[in-house]
């Protein structure tokens, strides 16, 4: 029997975002960021274990002891990672996480002024990218393709005005840029799903949790059985 699909729904994605916001700012991915990472890191053919990947959340270096003791949140960023897992598996169904940018009016911008919501995002997935095998990163058409999540990235996310200039440079925002967020979107989840199909041809994404039985208290931390909560979505 295939692994049911662990969902986190808003309130569990907003508790989630409050705790990665108790640790450092300046080493600790926000959520938006987090899940571009784990995007990226389950599309790794080098298949790196929690060991190699979670460190990298908690600090930019990678630091093992960064990583806090919180098992809550650890629970949640699994089910995150088994839920992305599951969406690149079926072929559809990923919605990357982004926090939209609001207007005076408090109206969400849905227009070319919104595209900018999904940097973090793409810093994240970058950030993982960056630990991909050379022979998979470096492969022709996969770096075409990331151009439709590296363009979101803005120069102002370099420190080295000159790294700036050669990453821009690499990934020239200016062909085929979207007219709109929703665009953007669509562009960017159609290339994540593409890049997939060309380094990891039919191969399955494996969960790193354990199967949970229907009668299990649900991962998601409500209290209910697993049959009764996020089974029945």
């Amino acid at each position: 029997m295939a692994d049911k699909k662990i969902t986190l729904d808003e309130r569990a994605l907003n508790e989630m975002d409050e705790l990665l916001q108790t640790y450092p700012e300046d080493k600790t991915m926000d959520l938006a960021m987090l899940d571009g990472f784990l995007t990226a890191a389950l599309l790794n053919p080098d298949t790196p274990s929690e060991e190699e990947y979670l460190p990298f959340i908690f600090d930019p270096q990678g630091n093992p002891e960064a990583i806090p003791d919180n098992e809550r949140l650890m629970d949640m960023i699994r089910a995150r990672r088994n839920e992305i897992a599951a969406a690149l598996v079926a072929g559809n169904g990923l919605e990357p996480i982004i926090f939209p940018i609001v207007d005076d009016n408090d109206e969400i911008e849905t227009g070319p002024e919104g595209i900018v919501a999904i940097e973090p995002w793409a810093l994240g997935f970058l950030a993982a990218y960056e630990q991909w095998p050379d022979e998979a990163a470096q492969d022709t058409e996969v770096e075409e393709l990331m151009g439709a999540i590296a363009r979101h990235v803005t120069a102002e996310s370099f420190e080295n005005v000159e790294d700036a200039k050669e990453f821009l440079k690499i990934y020239d925002t200016m062909q085929n840029a979207p007219k709109d967020l929703e665009e953007a979107l669509v562009g960017m989840v159609k290339a994540i799903f593409e890049i997939k199909a060309i380094i990891a041809p039919n191969k399955p994404l494996v969960r790193e949790e354990p199967r949970v039985g229907r009668n299990d208290p649900c991962p998601c931390g409500s209290g209910k059985k697993y049959k009764q909560c996020c089974a029945k979505k």
